[in-house]
């Protein structure tokens, strides 16, 4: 039985490489197996920086009823950590996307075998298990199908149908991702609001350091500036609050950006999978372009 299960996991690995259903493009199959290995890692991040944002968000609300005395109530709270507990859901899905393909690039490994069929099982059960973000659109019905149907082709060894299944996956998660794009734009936006809520309450009530903002004309000199005066403090108080709303607005943008560009990079692959499942030459190699948004926006959340 072991070696039956284990023949099996090589047949559905080779299978969703190509190798077993169109020796023709086998070139086309592994480089696909890396591409979704990277599309999927990146959306892994994606999501980890947008769970990191709603666990700021809570932290946020809380300084802005200390500072303002607006309640911030158990409801409230309950609503932020059950979203983010979904987000979490939807970043274990994208690593264990990642890992199945990542295993089945490496099949020449004595492990490959046993790993594609761990993290197969464990991508059919949390598709299974994915639900609706609160006041979010429905997960759509294809997300639950692509489950199902990757753990059917396990279980009965149907390894003749597993690109059909990866290919129902890629699909799934693309319109997963789709429809949820406002919800994950309005997380976004809601701590840019929030975080510039309560910088401003800081700034007017002169509670926020102005000196860095007269670095660009002391540094060039090796000048340092004083602690500002009272009435220094006031003549930049303006200048601060402007400043404040257009990195707001900014940083609404650059997550929107980002958004669009993974959905773009997920509707990329989704369309080079599905020509692998119907035996056709992919026209595209390398990492979806639109993937160096995604990290670079990654990147420059985790710095800030």
């Amino acid at each position: 039985m072991i070696r039956t299960k284990k023949t099996f996991a090589i047949a559905l690995g080779s299978f969703l490489l190509g190798s077993f259903f169109a020796c023709k493009v086998p070139d086309d199959a592994i480089a696909t197996s890396h591409q979704v290995t990277s599309t999927a890692t990146s959306l892994n991040e994606y999501y980890s920086a947008l769970s990191a944002g709603i666990a700021d968000t809570i932290a946020l609300y809380e300084l802005d009823a200390a500072i303002s005395g607006i309640p911030y109530g158990a409801e409230d709270r309950k609503l932020q950590e059950t979203t983010r507990a979904e987000i979490e859901k939807r970043k274990e899905l994208a690593r264990t996307l990642a890992k199945l393909a990542s295993s089945m690039a490496s099949l020449s490994n004595s492990k490959a075998a046993s790993e594609v069929e761990n993290s197969a099982t464990e991508l059919g059960n949390e598709l299974i298990a994915l639900k609706a973000l609160p006041d979010g659109s429905p997960v759509p019905a294809a997300i639950g199908k692509a489950g199902n149907f990757l753990l059917q082709i396990l279980q009965q060894h149907e390894e003749k149908k597993a690109a059909r299944a990866m290919d129902e996956t890629l699909s799934g998660l693309l319109t997963l991702f789709e429809k949820e794009k406002p919800a994950y734009d309005s997380i976004a936006r809601t701590h840019a609001r929030q975080a510039s809520q309560v910088a401003r309450d800081l700034i007017n009530s002169n509670a926020v350091d102005p000196a860095p903002m007269l670095s660009p004309a002391l540094k060039p000199f090796g000048l340092t500036s004083l602690p500002p005066s009272s009435s220094l403090q006031a003549s930049l108080k303006t200048l601060a609050l402007a400043r404040l709303k257009t990195a707001t607005e900014e940083a609404t943008l650059k997550e929107e950006a980002a958004s669009t560009a993974m959905l773009d990079a997920l509707r990329e692959m989704s369309s080079r999978v599905h020509l692998l499942a119907n035996e056709k030459p992919m026209p595209l190699r390398g990492d979806p372009t639109s993937l160096k948004l995604v990290r670079y926006w990654v990147e420059s959340w985790s710095a800030s």
